[in-house]
C-alpha cells in the first residue's frame, strides 16, 4: 500500500477554526500516514495590510499545537514557498513533493471557494493528476463540485480568513473564529489594522473613533451589496477621519508644510480649515500607516468635498461618512435605506441635503462640492 499523505495548502492568514474542521474531517476520512500544511509566501491582499510570511507560519504552529495528539504528531510544514520568497504555484509544490515521495499518494484538502476557482488554478489537468482532491462545503454552499472532487461527510464552519481580518480591522468580533493561541498571536503583534485601530483610539476624540468605526463597518456593508473590494472599503473607513487627531491651526500649519495640493487650498484655510482634513488623512495615510494603493488614498481625500471625478471606491466612501450608524440627523435612516439600494442615487441625495444645510445655515459651499452636485442634478 502506498503511503497517503493530505496535504491542505493557502495562505493561513490567518489560520482558523475552519482550517482545522477541514484538517481534521480529512483526516478521519482518509486515515492518511502523513499531513502536510504548505503555507504561501505571498499572502494575495489588497486592502487590508496582511501577516507577513514568518507570522503566518508561528500562528499554523500555534494552530496545530492544539489537534488532537494523534493528528498533530502526523503533521508537518512544508516552508519550500515561503523559503522561495516568491509566488509558487500549487503545481509547483504537488511536483516537489512526487519528486520526494515517489511511492506515495497525494490527497489535497481545500474549502468551498477554493473548490470553485479550481479552474483558475495553474493547470488543473496536472493538478488532477498528482492528487485526489477533497472539499468540504460550508453551509448553503449549492456549487456542483468541480470533475474530480469529492466530498468530505460533513458541514463545516462559514468562516473565510478575509472574514477575520475584516472584522479585526473594524472591531467587530473575530476572536471566536480562531483557536486561542492564533488569537493570541493576532493581538500581540497587532496585525490585521489592530495598529491602526490603536493608534486612531489614542488619537482622536471618542466621539471621533466611533464614527470611524461606523463609517468602516458601513463601507464593508456597501462594498460587499454593490460589489466593491471589502477590504479597501475597510482599510480607507478607518482612515478617512484619521487628519483629525490635529486642531484646524495644526491642520494648516501642516497642510502648508506638507504642501498639501487641496483645491482652492487658500480659501479653505481662510473659509473652513477642518475642511482640510480629508487631504491631509491621505497624507497620513501614506506617511504614517504606509498605505500606497491610489484607489484607497483617492477615496480618503474625496471623501469631505468630492471630486472632479469620482470612483466607484471614492463615491463609496463619501456616501458612507455621511450615513453611517452614528448618523441620527431628520433623514439620516432614508439616506443610509437607499445606499444600500443605489448608490448613486444616495451620493445625489447626501449632495443636495449637504447644499440644503449650507444654504440654510448660510456657510461657505466649496465649489467643487457645489459643481459635483450640479453634475449630480443633470
Amino acid at each position: 500500500m502506498p503511503e497517503r499523505i493530505l496535504i491542505m495548502g493557502g495562505s493561513f492568514d490567518p489560520p482558523h477554526k475552519g482550517h482545522r474542521a477541514l484538517l481534521m474531517a480529512a483526516a478521519r476520512e482518509l486515515a492518511p500516514e502523513a499531513v502536510v500544511l504548505a503555507p504561501a509566501f505571498q499572502a494575495p491582499l489588497k486592502g487590508l495590510p496582511g501577516a507577513p510570511a514568518g507570522v503566518r507560519v508561528a500562528m499554523l504552529r500555534a494552530l496545530v499545537s492544539g489537534l488532537p495528539k494523534g493528528l498533530r504528531k502526523r503533521c508537518s510544514l512544508d516552508l519550500s514557498e515561503v523559503r522561495s520568497r516568491r509566488k509558487v504555484y500549487t503545481v509547483e509544490t504537488l511536483r516537489r513533493l512526487a519528486r520526494r515521495h515517489p511511492q506515495a499518494e497525494f490527497h489535497f484538502v481545500v474549502g468551498s471557494d477554493s473548490a470553485a476557482s479550481f479552474h483558475r488554478w495553474r493547470d488543473p489537468k496536472a493538478l488532477r493528476r498528482l492528487a485526489c482532491w477533497w472539499v468540504g462545503a460550508r453551509p448553503g454552499a449549492q456549487a456542483p463540485l468541480p470533475p474530480g472532487f469529492h466530498r468530505l461527510p460533513g458541514r463545516f464552519p462559514d468562516i473565510s480568513s478575509t472574514d477575520i481580518r475584516l472584522a479585526a480591522a473594524t472591531a467587530g468580533k473575530w476572536r471566536k473564529l480562531v483557536p486561542k493561541p492564533v488569537a493570541a498571536l493576532i493581538r500581540g503583534r497587532k496585525l490585521y489594522g489592530l495598529h491602526i485601530l490603536k493608534e486612531l483610539e489614542a488619537t482622536l476624540k471618542d466621539s471621533r473613533f466611533q464614527h470611524t468605526l461606523a463609517v468602516a463597518s458601513i463601507a464593508v456593508r456597501l462594498a460587499e451589496r454593490h460589489g466593491l473590494d471589502r477590504q479597501k472599503a475597510a482599510l480607507a473607513g478607518l482612515l478617512h477621519d484619521c487628519g483629525r487627531c490635529m486642531t484646524p491651526k495644526q491642520m494648516v500649519a501642516r497642510a502648508r508644510a506638507w504642501k498639501v495640493l487641496a483645491p482652492r487650498r487658500e480659501d479653505l484655510i481662510r473659509r473652513a480649515p477642518k475642511l482640510l482634513h480629508s487631504y491631509l488623512s491621505a497624507e497620513l495615510s501614506r506617511r504614517r500607516f504606509g498605505v500606497d494603493d491610489p484607489e484607497i488614498l483617492s477615496a480618503v481625500r474625496k471623501h469631505t468635498l468630492g471630486g472632479a471625478t469620482m470612483s466607484p471606491l471614492d463615491r463609496l466612501l463619501y456616501v458612507a461618512d455621511a450615513v453611517s450608524e452614528d448618523r441620527t440627523h431628520p433623514g439620516a435612516a432614508g439616506l443610509r435605506s437607499l445606499a444600500f439600494r443605489d448608490l448613486d442615487a444616495a451620493l445625489a441625495a447626501c449632495l443636495e441635503a449637504k447644499v440644503a444645510h449650507a444654504r440654510s445655515a448660510g456657510s461657505w459651499l466649496h465649489p467643487l462640492s457645489h459643481s459635483l452636485w450640479a453634475r449630480t442634478r443633470r
